[in-house]
């Protein structure tokens, strides 16, 4: 409740007293590095009222209600409410604003005495308020503006919900950085605090401690910092928000960029808006976990990959060299056989085309998984896999390899298997008496799938797919079902609130959480989205809970 009443209440008075340091005046023509938005009153408390119904918890909903509406007189309940960041003197200086009722401000002051105390005017329409730390208050065209000093105040925006842009009607709350207002210098700042902050770590004493090569550490730093300079030069804004939308029937996180246009970055992204994929199988109706992957790579990101395939590889086998457990003697037989590995990867990046997916199928006590795709040379593979095969001939309980015992399509079927010891009763529950893993290979394909059910699934996928050849697809998607999880917790555990959580979920539908991205020509989105049933699922949960603990303490 205390959230839902700071979420309604927006006393942004106190927001702004804790914001950034606010010192200067807005320039002339506002340029604001970053803006923050929340959603009307009346539409935010509607939307709360949705959420608490869905969840079976409507009085709360009712309480948010009626308390918002005491607390926010004053404020104007159609418009949104904001904050703005501007860069004066090598800092970031804030100013919030809300949108004031007739007499709205005299009426904010009376209500939040007890925060505010005696208003002081200090002449010029600008007050000073606050008890434990003053704040300034200007009154401008039906706005509130707040900041820390009254120099903050001095120009300001006619309409600062224009700065808004489509956030409040978009998003409850959302956040929006707008890059290339950010002067160079000030970014220059971060990206050298960012490599100051890397450096450190590397000379302390917890990573000598942890026997970090610190040569290979910063190589990959190197990538890693290439990548947000990048950003901070070929990006045009970022934002994030957070929207329930009732008549969609979903709560959703979005987390996106734009690109400067004729940038590389814009390129990228451009590349991405028509994906398609050979693997749709993935994304199997009954599993519980899909997942599909669907890019196309620039030279620059190839370049950057390749880089950082380089580095991982040199880590890697330090750590096969430095591993007390491997045997001195098997030590060049692993790198023998992670150096190829690499090499695929790196061939397949270089394609400039990734393809692929993930699928984990769970039911009582059974579970199954598949994940593969596309690759550049698929004899490549099979090379590694003789060369474990042969590498664990002299090796003790070493899992037996059977290379190409079959086929499926124009897929070489390998079956890997070891024996699951008694003593791991849940395991052999849940895969049977030994661990199958079966890898396929084709020209350009490598499938690998294990579990109860390993070869059914790959059938399963590669049916699919091959009846839905270059499906149009987001270039990534996650998608995560908890009906079936939670079926198979149950199927080990008779937890009464997994009991409660599937009932829900039988009742409401809707019990996926899903991760999209959604590319522009030059923007792109992933959005994070939970489904109607998954909240009504959480609070009949959660009001079965609170009722059981009622009654075990009477």
């Amino acid at each position: 409740m205390k959230f839902l009443l700071k979420l309604a209440l927006v006393p942004l008075f106190a927001l702004t007293a804790v914001s950034l340091p606010l010192s200067s005046a807005v320039a002339q023509a506002l340029k604001p590095v970053a803006v923050v938005s929340i959603a009307s009153i009346k539409e935010t408390l509607a939307d709360v009222d949705y959420i608490t119904r869905a969840a079976g918890m409507a009085d709360y909903g009712n309480t948010a209600r009626f308390f918002t509406g005491a607390m926010a007189s004053g404020i104007d309940k159609e418009r949104p409410i904001g904050m703005y960041f501007v860069p004066q003197n090598d800092e970031f200086h804030a100013v919030a604003f809300m949108p004031l009722e007739p007499n709205g401000l005299a009426t904010i002051f009376k209500i939040h005495k007890e925060k505010l105390g005696e208003p002081k005017d200090l002449g010029d329409g600008v007050w000073e308020a606050g008890t434990n730390k003053s704040v300034f208050i200007k009154e401008q065209g039906g706005w509130a503006f707040v900041a820390e000093n009254k120099e903050g105040l001095k120009v300001l925006p006619q309409d600062p919900s224009t700065l808004l842009g489509d956030l409040p009607k978009s998003y409850n709350f959302a956040a929006k950085l707008f890059v290339q207002n950010i002067p160079e210098k000030l970014k220059r700042t971060g990206l050298d605090e960012i490599k100051l902050g890397i450096e450190r770590f590397l000379d302390s004493p917890a990573a000598r401690q942890g026997k970090i090569d610190r040569d290979q550490a910063r190589q990959m730093t190197a990538v890693y910092v290439a990548n947000i300079e990048k950003l901070a030069n070929e990006a045009e804004e970022l934002y994030i928000g957070f929207g329930i939308n009732e008549a969609s029937k979903h709560t959703v996180l979005d987390i996106g960029f734009a690109a400067k246009e004729g940038t590389s970055l814009a390129s990228s992204m451009a590349m991405q808006v028509d994906a398609t994929t050979n693997f749709a199988g993935f994304a199997l109706p009954e599993a519980a976990i899909t997942m599909n992957l669907s890019s196309k790579a620039g030279p620059d990101d190839i370049a950057q990959t390749a880089a950082a395939m380089n580095a991982a590889r040199a880590q890697w086998f330090k750590l096969v060299d430095d591993a007390p457990e491997i045997p001195a003697d098997k030590r060049e037989a692993i790198k023998a056989i992670l150096g190829p590995l690499f090499g695929i990867i790196e061939k397949t990046v270089a394609t400039g085309q990734l393809d692929g997916g993930a699928v984990v199928v769970l039911l009582p006590k059974s579970l199954s998984f598949a994940g593969g795709g596309a690759v550049a040379d698929g004899a490549e593979v099979e090379k590694v896999l003789k060369s474990i095969a042969d590498g664990g001939k002299d090796v003790a309980n070493f899992p037996k390899l059977q290379l190409n015992y079959g086929s499926l399509g124009d897929l070489k079927l390998s079956r890997l298997t070891a024996p699951i010891p008694d003593r791991n009763r849940e395991a052999r529950d849940i895969l049977g008496d030994q661990l199958e893993i079966i890898v396929g290979v084709g020209p350009k394909t490598v499938i690998v799938a294990g579990g109860r059910e390993a070869e059914g699934l790959l059938k399963k996928v590669l049916d699919s797919s091959t009846q839905q050849p270059n499906k149009a697809v987001s270039p990534f998607n996650l998608s995560i079902a908890l009906l079936p999880i939670l079926k198979f917790s149950k199927s080990f555990d008779e937890n009464p609130i997994v009991s409660d959580l599937i009932a829900a979920l039988e009742r409401s539908g809707g019990d996926h959480i899903v991760v999209a991205n959604r590319p522009g020509a030059r923007s792109n989105i992933t959005r994070i989205e939970i489904q109607e049933g998954v909240i009504q699922a959480i609070g009949d949960t959660a009001k079965r809970t609170m009722a059981r603990q009622q009654r075990g303490a009477q």
